[in-house]
Formats: structure tokens, C-alpha cells, sequence
């Protein structure tokens, strides 16, 4: 008898070793930099924010719903946008979870025609194998992009050579990325504000602040995203 409750103790600890971090009910899964100081919020439930970053809120009559009167082109994606960024010349990129983008004429806001295609190495060198499993994209200094992978690697794109650096992917850590090593699979959105800070979002509803110039994550994070901090994700997620 104590054998067998030692031996069921034993695997209630290892399942509680292993059992993964809970996600989020709702969680932002894609965020980009818009016109007039704008970012695009993208959530699981299929619907957008967009953020004023100079007013500090939300825009009035958010969140909607992601459709081809929103996002004209993108409507069928709502709930499968896994990274964006904006590229060179106008365009924003969509990463969908099946290993699919689109490109975006931010200008004419529509998809442009031909697509989604397939992220394969001739479309994005280096990039292929991994389209189903991009977690986040970021827009970073000197014309490169982080793309942050769900196992907890990432890789930099560089948009103006228009392939990936070399001695990609490497694993997060606390040497490339101060900060966020312990949080590297948990990543599932992240944005450059443009102002010196990055902000990157966590499945489990928590936030963290980077500073760009000193390249490490701020003091005091992660923290969960409340109503008095991102009060208008905060309610879209209770919505």
C-alpha cells in the first residue's frame, strides 16, 4: 500500500513537472506598426486592436473582427495570424499557422493578388523549413527582423540582402536576448514601438518591455497585462 501511494506521488510530481504553461482564454498573437503612429494588435479570437501609441490607448470602437472589410484580403485569417512585420517599400507581411503568408499594400490596404503562398527558401531564404512555426516577428534596427520560433529559437532576417543571416536559428538566451531566456517558448507576439522600446507578449497574458538600445529586457517584467496597463487589451480579452 505506501508503495503504490509513493509510486502515485512520484507521478503526480513528474506530471506536474512536465505539464506545459496554460495559454491565455485569449491572447495577442501578432502585432505590427501602422500609419499616423498606429499598431495593429492581432488576438486568437480572431479579432484586432489598433493602438495609438502617442495617446497611449486604444482607438474608439475596438476590438473588431478581422474580415475582408477590415483587412480586405486577409478576412479568412483571423484566427490562424501567427507574425507580422512591416517590410521595405510599403508592405506588411502576414505568417499564418499553416505555413502560409501573405504581403500587405499598407497604402491600397489589401492583400496583393497571388496570395497566400507557401513560406519555402525560395520565397524566404532560410526561412523555410520553420513557416508553421514562427511564434512572433519583431522589426529591429539596420533593416532586420527577429523571427522568434516556438521551441524557443529565433532567427534574423535581413530584409535589404532578403535572406536570413548566417549561424540561424540560435536558441534564445540570456546572452543574445538579457532577459528573456526563461520566456522563450512562451512568446507569441512581439512589436518595436519605435520610440526605443520593444514589447514582446506571452501566451499565459503576461507582457514584457525590452530597450532596444541597451539591448536587454527593462527591470520589473514580466507583468501581467491588467486593465490599468493595456487597458484595452486587457478588455478584449475579457470581452
Amino acid at each position: 500500500m505506501k508503495r503504490s501511494l509513493f509510486m502515485g506521488l512520484l507521478l503526480l510530481c513528474a506530471v506536474a513537472m512536465t505539464a506545459p504553461v496554460l495559454m491565455a482564454q485569449t491572447y495577442v498573437t501578432a502585432a505590427i506598426n501602422w500609419p499616423g503612429g498606429k499598431v495593429q494588435f492581432f488576438l486568437s479570437d480572431g479579432n484586432y486592436v489598433r493602438y495609438d501609441i502617442a495617446a497611449d490607448h486604444a482607438d474608439e470602437g475596438y476590438p473588431k473582427a478581422v474580415d475582408d472589410t477590415t483587412w480586405p484580403g486577409l478576412g479568412f485569417s483571423g484566427r490562424n495570424i501567427i507574425g507580422a512585420f512591416n517590410g521595405l517599400n510599403g508592405k506588411a507581411y502576414f505568417f499564418f499557422s499553416d505555413g502560409t503568408y501573405s504581403r500587405y499594400d499598407i497604402a491600397a490596404d489589401h492583400a496583393d493578388a497571388g496570395y497566400p503562398q507557401r513560406v519555402t527558401d525560395e520565397n524566404w531564404p532560410g526561412l523555410g523549413a520553420f513557416g508553421p512555426s514562427i511564434s512572433g516577428a519583431l522589426n529591429w534596427t539596420d533593416n532586420k527582423v527577429q523571427i522568434f520560433i516556438n521551441d524557443g529559437q529565433y532567427l534574423r532576417y535581413d530584409l535589404t540582402a532578403d535572406k536570413t543571416d548566417a549561424g540561424y536559428p540560435q536558441k534564445i538566451t540570456n546572452k543574445n536576448w538579457p532577459g528573456l531566456e526563461k520566456y522563450g517558448t512562451l512568446i507569441t507576439a512581439a512589436v518595436n514601438f519605435q520610440n526605443g522600446k520593444a514589447y514582446f507578449f506571452l501566451g499565459d497574458g503576461r507582457y514584457l518591455r525590452y530597450d532596444v538600445a541597451a539591448d536587454r529586457m527593462d527591470p520589473g517584467y514580466p507583468q501581467k497585462i491588467t486593465a490599468e496597463n493595456w487597458p484595452a487589451l486587457y478588455a478584449a480579452f475579457s470581452h
